[in-house]
């Protein structure tokens, strides 16, 4: 099923009930919100609610006492939606509960344990398990569950979950449906995230074994989350702030690339989909995506803070928004990525080393990084052949000599240098630094990868492989070859 539009319903709501008591034997007193599935009911929740045509996503709002709503919704025709929730707090006492329905007389729920491994078991009455997205399947009503979490703010794009303050979710049969109830603890430092996507149809075949091996790479919970304004990922140790149960909003969407590159289910689609709208709010005003922490050894070689653009993520992102379209034709999805193709196009202006030695044309190494105050930085061969590769789809889906002639050049800057980036264990170096010099330490076959995506691009557009990039392929295979490692691109 190819998603084409999202449409402009609002998830059919009920809100404002009344603080309920004795529902739950540990709480005093509980708030109840329901979402409730419009296929089933007719009232529609219609105050403070703000319909968004252009960025085609439907928001809601509620201010009480004891807490705020936001909630985003984008639905796909009558049959399939995707909507996150945030839930702010104003009390430090209670809990609060949110209720929806799944329509069907029976069913099963999925999810994949500890071990990656896939576990069926029938729906009854109880709580669900903790550590895994739960995929609930009846005979009329597919459904994708989050799970539920409290954060805390830290700033700069990033945010701290509260583990120790997490309880399951819990489902119990109500005559022909089931009623799921999310809990979260109060406190008014932290808010909670809601999550879900639902659809008439199935959302993923899990009798399809090469769906289940995918899906099982697939992690929303201990590595990544979902919330209200995009894609979350771990916090690296280098970045301020940081933590343990912290993460941040990283521009380049992993889980999001994977959902458009790969495909296989109405899930990829309906997802990709959404956060992709919902994460067209975070480019700037220049283009691109910040990187909004500060990375501390960036900071300390370089004097970037944070806020800064990083050419990897941001062609990684621009390479997903691009596919996106190509495969779901939504508007907003190109003028996304015309936008950041532009500022790569000037930071390439800005900020490159001219190569040209001796009988060979001229070439660029575009420098990874900028920022106001920053000094000259160091060029990633892995960083450098994404943007190539960003570069040449580009070309190939706007027939825009400008982004064939930034691919070429930078192009050529990697093979004025080839002899620069061969070590001498066959590994390739990593950078190109400031000095003149190489350094640091190249992953074990990313580059390799980006290496071949390219070359696939140069025989769609010119027929033919690039001899100094197969060179390079060469020594890093035999390298990859003696180490052992065997996950790349074959």
């Amino acid at each position: 099923m190819k998603i084409m539009k999202t449409s402009n319903k609002l998830l059919n709501t009920e809100l404002n009930e009344k603080e309920k008591k004795g529902k739950i034997p540990f709480m005093k007193r509980i708030t109840v919100i329901f979402i409730v599935v419009s296929i089933l009911f007719n009232s529609v929740f219609a105050e403070e609610k703000v319909a968004n045509t252009e960025s085609q996503m439907q928001t809601f709002t509620q201010n009480r006492d004891d807490f705020s709503v936001n909630q985003k919704n984008i639905i796909y025709g009558d049959d399939s939606y995707f909507f996150v929730r945030r839930i702010d707090y104003k009390c430090n006492k209670d809990y609060y509960v949110t209720s929806f329905y799944i329509p069907g007389e029976s069913g099963s729920i999925q999810w994949f344990d500890s071990k990656k491994q896939l576990i069926t078991s029938e729906l009854t009455a109880g709580n669900l398990p903790m550590n895994s997205n739960l995929y609930i399947q009846t005979e009329e009503y597919s459904f994708l569950l989050g799970q539920a979490y409290n954060y805390k703010d830290m700033g700069k794009g990033t945010r701290t979950s509260i583990e120790k303050d997490r309880a399951p979710l819990n489902i119990k049969k109500e005559g022909d449906k089931w009623l799921i109830t999310y809990t979260y603890k109060q406190n008014e430092a932290h808010h909670g995230i809601l999550w879900g996507a639902g659809s008439k149809d199935q959302l993923i075949d899990f009798s399809n074994e090469s769906l289940v091996k995918i899906w099982a790479g697939y992690d929303l919970c201990n590595n990544a989350r979902f919330c209200e304004d995009g894609y979350y990922y771990k916090s690296p140790s280098v970045y301020s702030p940081t933590g343990p149960d912290a993460f941040w909003r990283i521009p380049s969407m992993y889980l999001i690339n994977a959902f458009v590159k790969t495909g296989g289910s109405l899930a990829s689609e309906v997802i990709s989909n959404a956060m992709l709208v919902i994460a067209s709010d975070n480019l700037n005003e220049q283009g691109f995506f910040p990187t909004l922490p500060q990375n501390d050894w960036l900071k300390k070689d370089y004097d970037i803070s944070s806020g800064y653009f990083d050419t990897r993520f941001n062609a990684d992102t621009g390479e997903t928004y691009l596919l996106a379209y190509r495969e779901f034709n939504n508007p907003i999805f190109r003028e996304i990525y015309i936008k950041m193709a532009d500022y790569y196009i000037y930071h390439a202006l800005s900020n490159h080393y001219t190569i040209r030695s001796p009988g060979l044309k001229k070439g660029w190494l575009v420098q990874d990084f900028a920022h106001p105050q920053a000094i000259d930085n160091h060029v990633a061969l892995n960083h450098q052949l994404q943007a190539i590769h960003w570069f040449y789809l580009l070309y190939e889906t706007e027939q825009d000599n400008q982004y064939l002639y930034i691919a070429n050049l930078m192009l050529q800057g990697i093979k004025n240098t080839k002899e620069l980036w061969v070590m001498s264990n066959n590994n390739l170096e990593y950078a190109y630094m400031p000095n003149g010099t190489m350094g640091l330490v190249d992953y074990p076959y990313l580059t390799y990868n980006d290496l071949f995506n390219v070359q696939l691009d140069l025989q769609r557009i010119k027929g033919e492989r690039d001899v100094d990039l197969d060179y390079l392929m060469a020594h890093k295979k035999k390298w990859m070859d003696e180490n052992g490692i065997t996950n790349y691109k074959k």
